[in-house]
This record gives structure tokens, sequence and C-alpha cells, in this order.
């Protein structure tokens, strides 16, 4: 946990806070929290800053806090075929902790539709996934995530401004990768891939095929490595 990350209701008018839950547990053991120790701290979908503990007990830690700084705006967003729930928690955390900024979950041909139903589709449940990524990414920006079971109702949902939209596709010819052009826009398809008809879709919506090499990618791991590869590259730039 990079930064404490707290709900603006938690705190006080004075800016004082306290906290007793797993947070509170993360100040007292690993960040050694004692009267006078600080410690970054961050409010949801606001500012970042710096912490100064007042009081430490059994109950909970309560600190003061003084937030002026912008955090790390999310730069990039995910259009991911829905996978299983481990893979999925996992794709939510890294991309929450990457920057993402919207989350497509899409239905595909290869998609199972009963991941659909899954408990962690809920918000209650993703949300708190969300905000550990978000905290270990030092950022404050709650990703916006959107179920699409239908692949064609997509297309309307997407962000209307100019964006680099790129498709995951094996391919041992390995295209150039594109780096400018805006936000990009990432799609990454179901462990069995995009079908023709899928890819084809996606092309006329104005996305470039873009390769990690000839091997196929389970879908936990191109949707982690190529938004590292595009954000790499667009910083040599």
């Amino acid at each position: 946990m990079n930064l404490v990350l707290v709900a603006p209701e938690e705190v006080g008018a004075d800016g004082v806070c306290t906290l007793s839950d797993a947070r509170a547990e993360h100040v007292r053991t690993f960040l050694h929290a004692e009267p006078g120790r600080t410690f970054r701290v961050g409010v949801l979908d606001g500012l970042v800053g710096e912490a100064v503990v007042r009081e430490v007990s059994s109950a909970g830690v309560t600190f003061s806090m003084d937030c002026r700084e912008a955090a790390l705006p999310p730069w990039y967003d995910l259009v991911l075929a829905l996978t299983r729930p481990r893979s999925l928690r996992r794709i939510l955390f890294q991309s929450a902790a990457m920057g993402v900024r919207n989350i497509f979950l899409v239905g595909a041909e290869k998609v199972e539709k009963s991941y659909f139903s899954m408990h962690l589709l809920r918000e209650e449940v993703y949300r708190p996934v969300l905000i550990e990524g978000l905290m270990q990414g030092r950022t404050t920006a709650v990703p916006r995530v959107r179920v699409v079971p239908k692949l064609r109702a997509l297309w309307e949902l997407l962000p209307p401004e100019q964006t680099l939209r790129l498709i995951a596709n094996p391919s041992p010819e390995q295209p150039p990768m594109p780096v400018s052009g805006g936000i990009p826009l990432i799609a990454v398809g179901p462990d069995g891939g995009w079908t023709p008809a899928e890819i084809c879709a996606f092309e006329q919506q104005g996305f470039q095929a873009v390769s990690l090499g000839e091997r196929p990618l389970r879908t936990d791991t191109a949707a982690v490595a190529l938004p590292m590869v595009v954000q790499a590259l667009r910083c040599r730039r």
C-alpha cells in the first residue's frame, strides 16, 4: 500500500480522520505509526498529500490530513472480454494501479455467458478491488466499470474524444506499435482470442491490430502487458 486512501465522508471538517479497518492495521504494522509520524494519504477522486499521526490505539489510528497535490491522472481505457472471476480480479487490481480510466467488460463469442452473473460484477464487490489497486499505484481516480454483454452495444459507449484505438491480436508479423493519437483505448480478447468477425467489427470502429508476438497470451497477461508497452513507448517520445 503506497498510498492510504480515504473517502471524502471519512474526513472531518477539521481535516482529521480516524480509521479502524485494514488501512489502520497497515498504518500501525507496516508504517510503524506513532504520534507525529507522517505518511502519504489521498482522497478518493481527489487530491493527495501528507498525513500526520495524532493517536494510535487498538481501536484505530487518528491522523490529520493536508492534501493539496494533484494525483497521477488516468491515462488509458480498456475494453476487456469478460474472463473468469479469479483472472478478472487480478486485472481490475492491476489496471487500477496502472492508471486505467474506463473499463468496458464485454461479451464475445468465446466468452462464457455464465460469467455475466458472477458476484464480482457487483459494484460493492469490485470497487474495493479497484481501490486497493489505486493505493498500490499511488493515485486516487476510481475507474469506471461498464458491463456490456453484447459487443455490438459497445460502440455507442466508447469515449467520444479522439483516441488511439488498439486491439490485441497475436501475429508473427508484429506490426509497428502506434503510440500517438490521444488517450489509448486498448481492447483485449478472451483466452481463445477474438473471432475474425469480431476483429473486423473492431477495425470498422477504427481499432488497429497490434501484437506482443506470435505466442498467444492469457487475457490477464495481455491486459497488463499491452498497456505497459504502450506507456513505455509513449514515454520515450
